[in-house]
C-alpha cells in the first residue's frame, strides 16, 4: 500500500517542485541545470550628454523602434554613437 501512494504522489508533481542542481531528484529525473540567463550585454549601460541620463539595453530597444518609425536608418548595436544618434532624430519636431 505504501508503495502504490508513493507512485501517485511521483505521478502528482511536475518536476518543478523539485529542484536539485547537479543531482538527480526523484525515481526518473535526470540532472537539472540552471541555464544563465544574464549575460554582459544585458547589464550594460551607456551614457547620454544630450540627455544628462544613462541608459540600459531595454531603454535603447524602446527608443529605436522610436526611431525606427519617424524614419531613421538601421544602425548596428548598442553604443553611445547609435544612442545620440536616436535620441537626436527623437528629439526633432
Amino acid at each position: 500500500m505504501k508503495i502504490k501512494k508513493f507512485k501517485k504522489y511521483c505521478e502528482s508533481i511536475s518536476g518543478t517542485e523539485l529542484i536539485n542542481v547537479g543531482g538527480v531528484v526523484g525515481p526518473g529525473y535526470g540532472e537539472q541545470d540552471l541555464p544563465v540567463t544574464l549575460s554582459k550585454n544585458d547589464t550594460e549601460l551607456v551614457y547620454s550628454d544630450i540627455t544628462d541620463r544613462i541608459y540600459s539595453n531595454d531603454d535603447y530597444d524602446e527608443l529605436y523602434n522610436e526611431y525606427l518609425k519617424k524614419g531613421g536608418s538601421p544602425l548596428n548595436g548598442f553604443n553611445k554613437e547609435n544612442l545620440d544618434k536616436v535620441l537626436l532624430l527623437i528629439s526633432e519636431k
